[in-house]
């Protein structure tokens, strides 16, 4: 652990770089059940992500111990982009210096997961303090992490615009993840299709019969340690696919995962033979009545053949019905996909601090491609038959 004090408001910061350090006395002041006391942050510190540190931190005022942030710090390069967005002349530059220099960026909150907040005071009425905590933060140790931006993810509600802004942090509202509701009548998989218009409905019939062929595996740890190199591969094969990924899992994740949560962790593989083709994590939250597809990978030769990834959807479903899940959080990413099979969008309060300069002008610039490119067609979709007469009529 090392101390870092500020004279401004009194703050000190206690850094530790293992949860075990601080493992007796987040204990102590979050409350039971809070995430941030949860084993699942020493699976991602064991599997150690490339180009990721992590930060326990402890915050005191007048010496007294008033809150906590959980800090990722991400070695930004070009690993994490996969897109041809600065192949061109007038950015060329702007390309050159983020492949050249290592871009970090310090996240309070959690990259892989989602409703995952950061911090924690002891007295509510401290909360807009974050703001100051990170700039400060990143002040005290700018020597030895040089950081390029502050990303503040997953906030349980919404902070005024004059709270963020006077610490230089921007809303960040690029960011949705997509949640289908199940309702209290859908007891059974066939209960969900039924509710489907006849067009998504026969659609839906036709994906399912399409893996048929295929054989699904709830995978044990031995089962992932066994299959570790196609994990990696099929993983690697959705993280090529995005223009944009923070933060690159590995294999030894999952294993690590499924180690300290047990039954509440289930990865499902999808089976050629013995061949792996896919595969599906899922997290059960018991005591919100709720479950997350997390992560996957798939083999995108086979993909339209057995219609992976639909597939992988409509298992996630039924999996969360079996169980008696009232939600079901699908993640950020293929929005049309997830709103076909009846999910809606769900804003996230983010916000970030970016350095002056250079990464600003590529962060200003990405926000906008996003913004421009990822389309509106998604909020149209609407899978669910609204009245038996119109069902009959399609």
């Amino acid at each position: 652990m090392f101390y870092r004090n500020s004279v401004q408001n009194s703050f000190s910061f206690q850094t530790a770089y293992t949860f075990n350090e601080v493992k007796e006395t987040w204990a102590k002041i979050l409350p039971e059940k809070h995430h941030l006391r949860d084993s699942d942050l020493e699976a991602l510190e064991n599997a150690n992500p490339e180009d990721l540190d992590f930060r326990y931190v402890n915050i005191y005022q007048n010496n007294e111990l008033i809150g906590l942030m959980y800090l990722q710090c991400l070695n930004f390069n070009s690993k994490h982009y996969h897109h041809n967005i600065f192949d061109r002349p007038v950015l060329k530059h702007l390309k050159q210096c983020i492949v050249s220099q290592s871009v970090k960026l310090l996240i309070c909150g959690n990259l892989f997961r989602v409703n995952f907040q950061g911090f924690y005071f002891i007295d509510k009425s401290n909360r807009e303090q974050i703001f100051d905590c990170l700039q400060l933060y990143r002040l005290e140790t700018k020597k030895e992490n040089g950081l390029c931006g502050i990303l503040l993810k997953d906030c349980s509600r919404e902070f005024t615009v004059k709270q963020f802004t006077c610490y230089q942090f921007k809303s960040f509202k690029q960011d949705l993840t997509m949640e289908l509701d199940l309702r209290d009548e859908w007891k059974s998989f066939d209960d969900y299709l039924n509710a489907l218009s006849r067009k998504y409905r026969q659609r839906a019939a036709k994906i399912q019969k399409s893996i048929q062929s295929l054989a699904m595996r709830d995978l044990s740890v031995d089962d992932l340690i066994a299959e570790k190199n196609q994990i990696t591969e099929l993983y690697q094969n959705i993280v090529q696919k995005q223009s944009i990924a923070l933060g690159i899992l590995n294999a030894e994740y999952f294993i690590e995962m499924k180690k300290k949560l047990g039954d509440n962790f289930r990865v499902y593989g999808y089976f050629l033979g013995d061949k792996m083709l896919a595969f599906s994590s899922n997290i059960y939250y018991p005591e919100k009545q709720k479950m997350e597809i997390h992560y996957i990978g798939l083999d995108y030769n086979y993909n339209n053949q057995y219609n992976l990834y639909f597939n992988l959807l409509f298992d996630g479903i039924k999996c969360a019905i079996i169980n008696g899940f009232k939600t079901i959080e699908m993640g950020r990413t293929a929005r049309e996909a997830k709103a076909n099979a009846g999910a809606h969008a769900v804003e996230n309060f983010n916000y970030i601090w970016v350095k002056p300069g250079i990464v600003r002008m590529a962060f200003n610039f990405i926000g906008s491609w996003f913004d421009s490119n990822i389309g509106e067609d998604w909020k149209k979709r609407n899978p669910f038959k609204s009245n038996s007469a119109q069902d009959q009529s399609e």
